[in-house]
This record gives structure tokens, C-alpha cells and sequence, in this order.
């Protein structure tokens, strides 16, 4: 039985925040603004392992 979760993350961009993608600081003048490292494609990429795992965010 396969089973397909979706994920998404979304932040806003600011000028003078770390821009964090799969772990790694790219060197940018905005950054995403998070509670978190705001790491979008590590955060949506989890949301979909839980989707898929049926459990909840």
C-alpha cells in the first residue's frame, strides 16, 4: 500500500534575514522571517512525511 503526503511551508522575505534552504545558509540580501530557522523546504518536506504517516502537524 503506498501512501502520498503533502507538504507546504510558507514565511515572509525580509531584507537582513539568513535565507536557509535544505539546510544550508544561502547568501542572499532577504532571508525568511520564522519562529524557526524558517527552513521552508525541510519544514514542508516534514509536513509531508506526516501527512503521509496520517499524523497530525
Amino acid at each position: 500500500m503506498y501512501k502520498i503526503g503533502i507538504g507546504y511551508d510558507v514565511h515572509k522575505l525580509k531584507e537582513g534575514e539568513r535565507l536557509i534552504l535544505g539546510g544550508i545558509q544561502i547568501k542572499s540580501n532577504f532571508g525568511i522571517v520564522g519562529h524557526s530557522d524558517g527552513d521552508v523546504l525541510i519544514h514542508s518536506i516534514i509536513d509531508s512525511i506526516l501527512g503521509a504517516a496520517s499524523k497530525g502537524d
